[in-house]
């Protein structure tokens, strides 16, 4: 199986769409299959390590963390990110999580603001990011875009994840 290819489900195409309404406003999806779809998504553009720096439970089946990552853009561009989100387990050992963070370059002279929903089981989660950024430099390709994810953890919240820039 291509390591770079993502099924993407029915609630995964629900997570999006909510995703685009919610944190970049007029931009919308259409989607004309019920069937999951298979897309083809090519190199990564991030590729990073973080881990879950505070947890705190916020009520019933839901908690609030916050974390730190450092990765790379495109192989080349050095950077770090740090944001919260509140995960919801739904049952059966699965969460919804929706988040926010920021990412600046390693260098910090420039910053982009991304918004996230992802569905998960505790190991493992699929989710998508929408980016905006105001910068003119390095990161001015993520203005207004849609990332996809794929995140491995393990049981101390570190985690690894690859990100696809969806065109």
């Amino acid at each position: 199986m291509n390591k770079n290819r993502f099924t993407i489900s029915n609630t995964a195409r629900i997570a999006v769409m909510l995703l685009l309404i919610g944190g970049i406003g007029s931009t919308s999806i259409l989607f004309s299959s019920a069937h999951a779809q298979t897309i083809t998504l090519g190199e990564p553009i991030f590729v990073e390590k973080g881990a879950d720096t505070v947890q705190r439970e916020i009520g019933p089946n839901r908690t609030q963390f916050t974390y730190t990552s450092n990765g790379t853009m495109n192989g080349n561009i050095e950077y770090y990110k740090t944001g919260e989100f509140v995960s919801v387990t739904t049952g059966n050992n699965q969460t919804f999580d929706q988040g926010k963070g920021i990412l600046t370059t390693k260098d910090g002279s420039e910053t982009a603001n991304y918004t996230f929903i992802e569905v998960g089981n505790g190991t493992g989660y699929l989710g998508a990011s929408a980016y905006n950024t105001n910068s003119t430099g390095k990161l001015s390709i993520l203005d207004n875009v849609l990332v996809v994810y794929k995140i491995g953890e393990d049981e101390s919240g570190n985690y690894a994840d690859k990100q696809w820039l969806w065109k």
